[in-house]
């Protein structure tokens, strides 16, 4: 009997042995996966509270930070304490929008930086064939977005302020603006001084968006001249054709097309047509897993070599732009309705990331100049105006939909 107890036994320390082999490798996979590709998210808090306060510093970064003449401080070196050279007048429009924004939603504070700055630009307007445009002085080639950018501001303004002191200059921009828009609902980007024409086959990136977001606001604002028109149009472009027209692979992340769909909705009557859905959630899948993976980031050693360093303060900020204003979309399209509560998630993630990197009191060094780095957001010890735009508008977009939500 012993030999065939002992075969037994044998069998059994075997069959636990595999066993155990078994649960060590699966616990091996498992902590791989937790370790190199579910890595835990950072989201921080995007209470009420820290939301209004992370925007107040933002807007006191640009009050602190602008020059006499309505600029701002453009890029700063925290390594070496000192501004960089250079001036971006898109970028210039775009602080002035998000200033507008916030002035809109509350934070008084806004109102008189974003004057000054609304006077710089006006300051700096192209004097075209029957339209105006905003363009930096002796400029080759004068870009659609700079100008989508500032009547975006100026929308703001008037809807804020009931003062058409500045309807003469919306209707000049939107002119120039039109200009560049095809029968496709194309977006030229540039138009040449030289030749005076617009340049072909100038497609952009981010100024597609932006035309067609000052568009929807320019129609929602004079919804009698012809706007709406076209920014259905590139609507229709950017939601069924772009992608394959214009060869982006991957998909294009479109924050400046998400605002513009947004604005649509608000429009009295107008349903987002059921063609569109699929860009949409397109989108907002991809703005999805651009937070998912991006807050996975601590710039420990580990996360750098496992995740990369995190990234620029309005690579940030435009993922949690797109987000909040999907949501809108979603909240005013009831078939789109189950991307509300999935889409929210992720905004208020993206905005406490950003609450969470943006340099406090406490995070100030002493060989920091307190103006330039208060408030403020940094990779490589460099921050950007545009950095604090659009994390600005994020927070801003963030605390509306929660808002509206509640």
């Amino acid at each position: 009997m012993r030999p065939k107890l002992t075969r037994q036994r044998s069998r059994r320390r075997t069959a636990i042995a595999l066993v155990g082999r078994g649960v060590l490798m699966w616990g091996l996979v498992l902590g791989g996966l937790r370790a190199f590709v579910v890595q835990a998210e950072q989201c921080g808090e995007s209470t009420p509270e820290s939301l209004s306060g992370a925007s107040t510093a933002a807007v006191g970064w640009f009050a602190t930070n602008q020059n006499a003449d309505g600029t701002w401080l453009y890029r700063y070196d925290r390594d070496v304490d000192a501004p960089v050279e250079g001036y971006n007048i898109t970028r210039h429009a775009g602080v002035t929008m998000s200033l507008e924004q916030a002035a809109s939603a509350g934070f008084d504070a806004a109102d008189a930086v974003s004057e000054r700055g609304i006077g710089w630009a006006l300051d700096n307007l192209f004097d075209g064939p029957g339209w105006r445009a905003l363009a930096l002085p002796d400029s080759a080639e004068i870009g659609s977005g700079a100008s989508g950018l500032f009547t975006a501001a100026l929308v703001y303004r008037r809807e804020r302020t009931g003062d058409n002191e500045y309807d003469a200059v919306m209707h000049d921009l939107g002119a120039f603006m039109t200009s560049l828009v095809n029968d496709r609902g194309q977006v030229l980007g540039q138009w040449n001084t030289a030749t005076e024409a617009p340049v072909p086959e100038s497609f952009s990136k981010y100024y597609t968006g932006e035309v067609f977001w000052a568009l929807a606001l320019l129609h929602r604002a004079f919804p009698d001249d012809g706007y709406g028109a076209v920014a259905e149009r590139i609507a229709h472009y950017i939601a069924t054709e772009r992608t394959e027209v214009e060869m982006f692979e991957p998909d294009l992340p479109d924050h400046w097309a998400a605002y513009g769909f947004a604005v649509m909705t608000t429009w009295p009557g107008y349903e987002l047509p059921a063609e569109y859905d699929y860009y949409v959630r397109r989108q907002a899948g991809i703005q999805g897993m651009q937070i998912r993976y991006e807050s996975q980031r601590t710039n420990s050693t580990f996360s750098y070599v496992t995740r990369g360093r995190q990234t620029l303060g309005a690579g940030l900020g435009t993922v949690g732009e797109a987000l909040s204003q999907w949501t809108i979309v979603a909240l005013a399209t009831p078939r789109l309705g189950d991307l509300v509560a999935p889409l929210t998630d992720r905004a208020r993630c993206a905005a406490g990331a950003a609450i969470d990197r943006q340099v406090g009191p406490d995070d100030v060094a002493d060989a920091d100049d307190v103006d330039a780095v208060l408030g403020a957001w940094f990779q490589f010890d460099v921050t950007q105006m545009d950095d604090q735009q659009h994390i600005l508008s994020a927070l801003l977009g963030t605390t509306a939909i929660l808002e509206d939500r509640s």
